[in-house]
């Protein structure tokens, strides 16, 4: 009988011991899942990150835009092992590029410049910058800056004694405070992601007006009961949080008053059971509070704690946690930035997330400025040192770049951008309006509304449970640009659909012949380089087939190019810097001044403004009207058309078909495979095929199968009401394509069979900036530059040293010392110092 109760025991013993070894084993391997998702985002899915240092923040006619663009990797923020191809584009207020520059990386930064052309009109530009590879993400975080461009043009016989009109400031001035739009609309954020019953509970709290703009205001949080819980109050952004604990079988609603009339917006409700996820960050550590309703146990949870991917903490719930454990995490051993932490159940699933900022005083770094004096005469030398170190005084390297500007009249120093671009913007969802705010200086104020942004915007490099399922994780489709790259594919004559496998070969035609020759793959597809050049090279790429038995049928092929420039949709999803510039009388006039000296020195470089009667044909056309203007044959359904496709928002469209883009086009459907296929119209009237209307003309389906997308401008779809001028032809929905203007050159390019010529646009030359020597010389021409110094490679000693010297010039009045750069081991700072120039 004893034997008997002790195998029986034994047995009750083993079972325990491999359940729990099984649980154990399960949230183990969830561990090691996550580790393994977090190395493959670190170094397959990693982004690549840029920025754009300018050396000022307003222009002119006639002025250079000179620039240093960053290019780092996205997770260490140190050289990235991607990309040596960056791009800047100089964009309008109507999405089109009206200047472009490709420049090649060789370590963290290279320099650049944009000439402002004369022609172009006055007004806001944004200059922004990317790599072809970070155009895989759906939504990419692309660093865009605002621009103003102003004084464009001078009036009649200009001279010194002349002055300015409003004309030449028309559409600037003083930017007017921001007013409250309607009645403020509260959103409100639970810490990590639901209240619980009867737990203490965080909500952030963002108010926003009818336009988007933070407000600030007071209210109080009152329950069913129609008792006041608590009160509340947003501040700088509309942003702010409350903390209280939900009872069972209330509900809350949050109360203000406006002008004498009470709103009041409903919160979350509560849920009976769930976990709570609290963060408090306490600047040496971060607090990290888990709780959980009675009904569930934090035992087999996994709370994981990553920065940018970098696994900074983890922990599996052990039996003794039961419904609640603290712990905190030293920061002095972290890097800066947005951390994410995330609750696992067991079995994957994401229970609750919070964002927190580490920023820890030892990251800090400091750059100083020491000089005789900071008043100077005009045309006086300037003679600055510069220290730059960490916290704890020791020397510091890096790459950085120094601009010297006027500020007469004009706030040009944004001393934060590149932090809070590198640390901040392009790790969250949503858009910030001045992340500089967050950074300014160090109260608690500030450190609180810090904390209040991590709350309300959300994580959005990726989503754990699209990370953690069990489909492989696609590799980007565009591949980092190592160097100038020639790509394409080849079909059979005509038919663009028709891949085929053939060889190429390459030639470059510049100092040095460069030939080189290539099988393409299954799907036709070769790519040539990389190369590296700085001149525009003729090339030509030609295709065979060496088995053919007949030699006309040995080069029967078509070959498709790649296009060179990248081509990203014109709104920009991602993160955008909105630095409001104000600009003021003051500034315009000397700018004006300035262009009236250029003008009687250089008449033939300086627009002069002409008498000009506005008419509606002069008014700014949007994207669709001037598709449509470009375009006549457009009208056949402009007028009704219910979603419209440009081919340039479509990304990789270069090697696609017409029937690649029409299976992207909102509202329609394609069915079967080539040739046998279809076109469906969601919401048409019948059930036939759809009307399909090139450039206005009947066409079958077999001509769009034939038809290149890089031959299409953009796409409508008519369907629904709108088809009722169509008549009983477009019951079943109607497609019009309109080709481009290059569309004949294409076809005519078709005629030689096998063979294709182009040209390769080499990366840009950047040009000297340009720096007076007034012991040398002395120029009649008043010099009365804005930017008296621009140098893109500010080199620091081993001691952590450097010197700036520049001439003034004959402008008076403040101007700044602007130095931004990032350090070797990846830390993006800025310093500003201000000198005084006099008569």
């Amino acid at each position: 009988m004893k034997k008997i109760l002790a195998s029986i025991i034994l047995g009750l013993v083993t079972i325990f011991m491999v359940l729990s070894y099984s649980k154990i084993s399960q949230e183990y391997v969830l561990l090691e899942k996550v580790k393994t998702k977090l190395i493959d985002y670190r170094q397959r899915l990693a982004p690549e990150k840029t920025y754009l240092h300018t050396d000022k923040d307003v222009y002119t006619n006639g002025d250079t835009i000179w620039f240093k663009t960053y290019l780092v990797d996205g997770i260490t923020h140190e050289v990235s092992n991607k990309s040596k191809v960056v791009y800047v584009d100089l964009v309008n207020d109507r999405d089109s590029v009206v200047a472009q520059r490709k420049l090649f990386v060789n370590d963290k930064s290279v320099a650049g410049d944009i000439e402002i052309a004369y022609k172009i009109p006055q007004g806001t530009y944004t200059l922004r910058t990317y790599t072809k590879y970070m155009l895989n993400d759906k939504e990419p975080v692309i660093y865009q800056k605002q621009i103003p461009i102003i004084v464009q043009k001078l009036e009649q016989g200009p001279s010194l004694d002349n002055p300015m009109s409003n004309r030449t400031l028309e559409g600037f001035g003083v930017t007017a405070s921001k007013s409250v739009s309607g009645i403020p609309k509260i959103k409100f954020y639970p810490e990590g992601g639901d209240l619980v019953t009867e737990l203490p509970g965080t909500i952030g709290i963002e108010v926003l007006d009818g336009n988007g703009n933070g407000v600030a205001l007071k209210g109080d949080i009152i329950s069913s009961e129609d008792e006041i819980v608590t009160s509340f109050e947003s501040h700088e952004f509309g942003l702010g949080r409350v903390r209280f604990i939900p009872r069972e079988g209330r509900k809350y609603r949050a109360s203000f008053t406006v002008d004498g009339k009470e709103y009041a917006y409903p919160l979350p409700e509560s849920v009976s059971s769930g976990y709570l996820l609290n963060l408090q960050n306490r600047e040496d550590h971060i607090l990290v509070q888990v709780a959980s309703s009675p009904d569930r146990t934090l035992e087999g949870t996994l709370l994981v704690g990553h920065l940018r991917g970098d696994l900074i903490f983890k922990r599996i719930g052990e039996p003794s946690d039961k419904s609640s454990y603290a712990t905190k995490i030293f920061t002095s051993e972290l890097k800066d930035g947005v951390a994410h932490f995330t609750l696992f159940a067991s079995n994957g699933e994401p229970l609750a997330e919070r964002l927190v900022f580490i920023d820890h005083p030892n990251n800090d770094a400091e750059i100083s400025f020491s000089a005789p004096g900071k008043v100077y005469g005009k045309r006086e030398k300037v003679n600055l040192d510069v220290v730059l170190t960490d916290a704890n005084g020791s020397p510091l390297k890096g790459d950085f770049s120094v601009g010297v500007v006027s500020k007469n009249g004009i706030d040009q120093g944004h001393v934060n951008s590149f932090k809070s671009w590198l640390l901040l913007n392009s790790d969250l969802g949503g858009r910030i309006g001045d992340p500089d705010f967050f950074f300014k200086d160090g109260s608690k104020h500030r450190k609180f509304l810090l904390d209040a942004l991590m709350l309300t915007h959300g994580w959005r490099r990726f989503v754990w449970k699209n990370m953690l399922s069990d489909t492989l994780v696609k590799m980007p489709k565009i591949s980092p640009e190592k160097g100038i790259m020639v790509r394409g594919k080849t079909t059979k004559f005509k038919l663009p659909n028709r891949p085929k496998e053939t060889f190429v070969i390459l030639n470059l035609y510049g100092v040095d012949l460069i030939n080189s020759k290539q099988k393409t793959n299954e799907q036709g597809k070769f790519s040539f380089g990389p190369f590296y050049f700085t001149d525009t090279l003729e090339a030509t790429v030609e295709a065979y087939d060496s088995l053919a038995k007949w030699d006309s049928k040995k080069s029967n092929f078509s070959i498709a190019l790649d296009e060179q420039w990248p081509r990203m949709a014109t709104t920009i999803k991602g993160q955008q810097v909105q630095n409001t510039i104000q600009i003021s009388k003051e500034y315009a006039k000397e700018e004006y001044q300035r262009k009236v000296t250029d003008y009687l020195y250089d008449p033939v470089g300086v627009t002069q403004l002409e008498e000009v009667t506005v008419t509606d044909k002069d008014k700014r056309l949007t994207r669709h009207e001037m598709a449509t203007n470009s375009n006549p044959t457009a009208r056949m359904t402009t007028g009704p058309f219910s979603s419209r496709l440009f081919r340039e928002d479509v990304l990789g469209n270069e090697a696609m078909s017409a029937m690649d883009l029409l299976a992207r086009t909102p509202g329609v459907r394609v069915t079967g495979t080539f040739p046998n296929q279809r076109l469906v119209i969601f919401q048409s009237i019948g059930n036939g095929d759809p009307l399909i209307l090139v450039n206005g003309t009947t066409a079958t389906v077999d001509f769009l199968q034939q038809l290149r997308a890089i031959e299409v401008e953009f796409i409508d779809v008519v369907k629904g009401p709108d088809l009722t001028i169509f008549g009983s032809r477009g019951a079943g929905g109607v497609i019009g394509i309109y080709t481009n203007k290059s569309y004949e050159e294409l076809v005519a390019q078709e005629q030689y069979p096998g063979v294709v010529s182009f040209k390769v646009q080499g990366f840009y030359k950047t040009r000297e900036f340009y720096t007076p020597d007034y012991y040398e010389e002395d120029p009649k021409k008043p010099d009365y530059r804005t930017t008296l110094y621009w140098n893109p490679d500010l080199a620091f000693s081993d001691a952590g040293l450097s010197q700036i010297d520049f001439f003034t010039g004959d402008k008076t009045g403040m101007f700044q010392v602007r130095v931004e750069g990032i350090t070797e081991d990846g830390r993006p700072m800025a310093g500003l110092y201000d000198i005084e120039v006099v008569d």
